[in-house]
């Protein structure tokens, strides 16, 4: 019972946070952004919402024995993923948007978790959602998530790159070359 509270806080904290970025930190151009960041939240939204419907009515959950771990290892991972992606969003201060914008006074940051890979926020989003639908306890809940949120997210992560390689024409590429997207060493 416990576990499944922790779940509930977490998920609580989880969507006001994003509410509370979503809302505070919009671009005043948009025009880069090509539609990613609505398609990114229908497809979140809608994937969690599937997520929760699958793992409760489908034939799909996981054995009782491996429920406990389930759900505390999903919640560390929430939270895990919550927490670098805050690390991720401070260190880009006031540069980052939930739009694909480039400030006129932009710079190239490569520190803290960027140091690391390119999108840690977006590193941090999908630990998130990794731990959620692991906390569910179902083989089917992550099913249901993976194939659009990879989509849409690969979509995102291409359109920013655009952006950011026409914004620093030279030490983006470098960048590039040097430091994975999301995960260090894969991709």
């Amino acid at each position: 019972m416990a576990g499944m509270l922790v779940l509930a806080a977490l998920g609580a904290l989880w969507c006001a946070s994003e509410l509370w970025i979503g809302l505070r930190r919009r671009a005043t151009d948009r025009s880069r952004d090509g539609g990613t960041l609505a398609r990114l939240v229908l497809v979140i939204g809608g994937g969690v919402g599937a997520a929760v419907f699958v793992a409760l009515w489908s034939p799909g959950r996981l054995p009782a024995a491996w429920q406990p771990f389930l759900l505390w290892g999903g919640n560390t991972l929430m939270l895990l993923g919550m927490l670098l992606r805050w690390w991720a969003i401070r260190v880009l201060a006031e540069h980052f948007t939930v739009d694909v914008a480039i400030a006129p006074d932009h710079r190239l940051i490569r520190s803290g978790p960027y140091r690391v890979v390119r999108h840690p926020a977006y590193t941090g989003l999908c630990t998130t959602l990794a731990g959620f639908v692991c906390a569910l306890g179902s083989w089917a809940a992550p099913l249901v998530v993976a194939v659009p949120l990879w989509l849409a997210l690969r979509r995102r992560i291409d359109v920013e790159e655009a952006a950011l390689s026409a914004a620093f024409p030279v030490d983006y590429p470098r960048y590039a070359r040097a430091t994975r997207r999301l995960l260090p060493g894969v991709w």
